[in-house]
Order: C-alpha cells, then sequence, then structure tokens
C-alpha cells in the first residue's frame, strides 16, 4: 500500500464510510446487480418456453374444445354432457395453470 493510501484507509469520506466500507459496499452491490442480472435473464427464459408450453397444450386442447362444442350441439346425449364436462374441466385446468 502506498503511503497516500494507507492514509485514507479507515478515514470516514464526506458521507460517513470509510474508503474500504465504500469499496466493499460497491464490491457486494456489483455481486447484488449480477445475481440480480441473471435471475432477470433466467425469469425471461422461463417465461418464454413457459409460454411455448403453453401454446402447445393449448394446441391440444383447442380441437377438444371444438369436438365438444359440435357433440353437443349434434347429439343431445349423455355422452355429449360427458365431453363437455370433462372438456370444461380441463379448461378450467389450464387456465388456472396460466395465473400460477
Amino acid at each position: 500500500m502506498t503511503m497516500a493510501l494507507r492514509a485514507t484507509v479507515g478515514v470516514p469520506t464526506k458521507k460517513g464510510m470509510t474508503t474500504q466500507q465504500k469499496t466493499d459496499l460497491k464490491a457486494e452491490l456489483a455481486k447484488s446487480l449480477e445475481q440480480l442480472r441473471a435471475l432477470r435473464d433466467e425469469a425471461k427464459v422461463k417465461l418464454h418456453l413457459g409460454g411455448m408450453d403453453a401454446k402447445a397444450r393449448w394446441n391440444k386442447l383447442e380441437p377438444r374444445i371444438e369436438e365438444a362444442l359440435g357433440k353437443a350441439a349434434n347429439d343431445v346425449s349423455e355422452a355429449s354432457r360427458t365431453a363437455v364436462d370433462e372438456t370444461v374441466k380441463v379448461l378450467r385446468e389450464f387456465s388456472a395453470s396460466l395465473k400460477s
């Protein structure tokens, strides 16, 4: 350590922090910012992949909905009611999974 640096180590700055405290705080802040950026990027990837997954699940579910609607419109029966009830249940589960 140089004489000038040794003279400032442990000496409070105008804002009440020593040079070492300020250096430590800066390092901790940099580490926290790095973690924040990594978490942000991870969340963006998960959101994108989750969106892709939701879209794939919807693409499987949509024909089932149309089939249940068509069946109920053309065939008033217990089978139609069961198909509609099951499709409503699956659609509610899908919708709830989007909120999570």
